[in-house]
């Protein structure tokens, strides 16, 4: 599978967080960095503690199997 959902279990908060990083480091503010970074980690913070486990009691077994394959995050270098 050659899907964003097979590199990264969070495609999208991860191409958010790298877009409003972008800005904010483009911007050159220090407070707009910091506001990044702790909407980052509540972004984050929910999805592991309350996404996650509503999904795995939707999906079970398939979507344990899926987080023991997908990182969370970051997406692992491929050897192919």
């Amino acid at each position: 599978m050659q899907a964003p959902y097979s590199f990264t279990r969070n495609p999208l908060a991860l191409g958010l967080i790298n877009f409003y990083l972008g800005i904010s480091i483009a911007l050159g503010s220090i407070s707009s960095l910091i506001i990044v970074l702790i909407f980052s980690a509540a972004i984050l913070l929910y999805i592991k503690n309350i996404e996650e486990k509503e999904l795995a009691q939707r999906y079970g077994a398939d979507y344990v199997a899926y987080k023991k394959m997908t990182p969370f995050l970051i997406p692992r270098r491929s050897n192919k």
